[in-house]
């Protein structure tokens, strides 16, 4: 009996460490839970589908259709738990920001498993029902874009509620009546945690639900989860954390929940270097949610100081891709010091089913301000527009077997190809494709694309092709895509 005793005892200290150690347990772990099946910055309806079928054969979980987009397409509400709190989370309300809807598939495996975190699971899900919509607009997500099909931002018809998708959400809210919910979104990677040279990597939001901004018990109730959430991924990302702005959107889903009685966190997937995918920030939304599951379940939030919400650095637009400061360029027979900043839109070519990039040149001038994820100061050395190269290539494959390299030493950014294909949007090539008829416009100036380069001492020392820059001293850099102009 005595052993018995002891063992009982080991599993509640082992829980409660579990519990008190989760943050960094479920990082160390993450890779076991992962969705392998879909990775990268697209997911489609047809995946989600799947993935979704292969829930309603697991009986952990309960699986709805809730409705059809405008083109027909379904929506799935994914339940789990018995507990008496209902937690509603929803994704990819933006086509074209898919980073949660990867880690709601996380944690699925994560409740899935039957060994690892098995009494922190019973403990949360015997507190907890948790309600997931893992994609809300499948229209935009098979175009990669921010809008449904009539190109109607789902976030902001909230008040008039005529479109299925915002629909089914208010309708699943009303019917649930959660106490928490999960508003997931992805901003770029332009946003710093505060005045600061830091991207924010996960932004909170504790939305009003008044012009007044005033603070009720559920809005109070959020901004304490959102306190202990910075806490818990300070650990990981310190410094990375930022708060949007609260400005009351009267037409904006997270802004009514709150009105409407539920605690709303807003969740903002922004950047972190050399993460281009967001897998890295994909990790960290199945990590933010459990915590806050977590949390919720053991009403840990009650004991928090709500006021330190306003602690947390403000979602400021300080960070290009791309900064280069101090370079010499010549007017008119004079020279100036300027800075030049660059920033990579990402682009989907329906044509060919995949993401590219479009630089573009965002600003010139006094730039010591901001920042740069990728910063250079170019103190001495001088700025020229790329060039074209002169003679006409017949086809892609001539080019190819040219002195690529040779060419960019030169300054050329660009290429004349006489027998281009057509529709093709980007090439894997290092230089931008012209159609042999056609011109491009190299100039230095805002909002043009960012072809140029850089001479140091003369010789070429930066040349940079559609808002890639190659280091031509070290050999280091890389160009992902070029621009194809038919």
């Amino acid at each position: 009996m005595k052993n018995y005793i002891v063992i009982y005892f080991l599993l509640i200290i082992g829980n409660v460490v579990a519990q008190t150690n989760l943050t960094e347990n479920l990082y160390r772990s993450y890779e076991f839970f992962k969705e392998h099946s879909i990775t990268g910055r697209t997911v489609k309806h047809g995946e989600v589908e799947k993935l979704i079928g292969g829930l309603k054969n697991n009986g952990k979980f309960n699986v709805k259709e809730l409705g059809k987009s405008l083109e027909g397409r379904t929506i799935y509400l994914v339940s789990i738990g018995n507990g008496p709190v209902n937690v509603l989370a929803w994704s990819q309300m933006h086509g074209d920001e898919p980073t949660a809807t990867q880690a709601l598939f996380d944690i699925f495996n994560f409740f899935s498993d039957e060994n690892q975190f098995a009494e922190l699971k019973k403990y949360m899900l015997s507190k907890l029902t948790l309600h997931f919509i893992p994609m809300l607009n499948p229209d935009g997500a098979e175009r990669f874009t921010r809008r449904n099909a009539l190109s109607i931002d789902l976030n902001r018809d909230a008040a008039r509620n005529q479109f299925p998708e915002a629909q089914i959400l208010k309708s699943v809210r009303d019917s649930l009546n959660p106490q928490f919910g999960f508003n997931l979104h992805d901003q770029n990677s332009r946003y710093s945690a505060g005045n600061s040279h830091r991207t924010a990597t996960i932004s909170f939001l504790a939305p009003a639900y008044n012009y007044e901004k005033d603070i009720n018990d559920v809005r109070k109730n959020t901004m304490s989860v959102i306190v202990r959430l910075t806490s818990e991924l300070n650990k990981i990302i310190p410094g990375h954390i930022a708060r949007y702005n609260d400005d009351f959107e009267p037409r904006a889903f997270g802004d009514n929940f709150v009105k409407w009685g539920t605690s709303s966190v807003l969740i903002e997937s922004g950047g972190w270097a050399n993460d281009p995918d967001k897998q890295f920030i994909r990790k960290l939304n199945f990590i933010a949610l459990i915590d806050a599951f977590n949390i919720i379940a053991s009403e840990d939030y009650k004991c928090v100081d709500y006021t330190k919400y306003f602690a947390i650095p403000e979602n400021d637009k300080l960070i290009f891709n791309l900064l280069l400061r101090n370079l010499s360029v010549s007017f008119n027979g004079k020279k100036y010091i300027v800075d030049i900043s660059v920033n990579r839109e990402e682009q989907f070519d329906n044509h060919a089913g995949k993401i590219y990039y479009k630089g573009i040149i965002d600003d010139l001038g006094d730039l010591s301000i901001f920042y740069g994820n990728e910063e250079i100061d170019c103190k001495g050395m001088e700025i020229f527009p790329g060039k074209t190269f002169p003679e006409i290539f017949e086809t892609v494959e001539e080019l190819k077997s040219s002195d690529i390299p040779g060419l960019l030493r030169q300054g050329y950014t660009s290429v004349k190809i006489k027998n281009i294909e057509l529709h093709k949007k980007f090439t894997d090539i290092p230089l931008n494709i012209v159609s042999a008829n056609k011109n491009i416009d190299h100039g230095l100036t805002v909002e043009n694309n960012a072809n140029f380069f850089v001479k140091e001492n003369g010789e070429i020392r930066f040349i940079i092709v559609n808002g890639f820059l190659i280091d031509l001293k070290t050999n280091s850099g890389q160009i992902t895509n070029a621009l194809v102009f038919e």
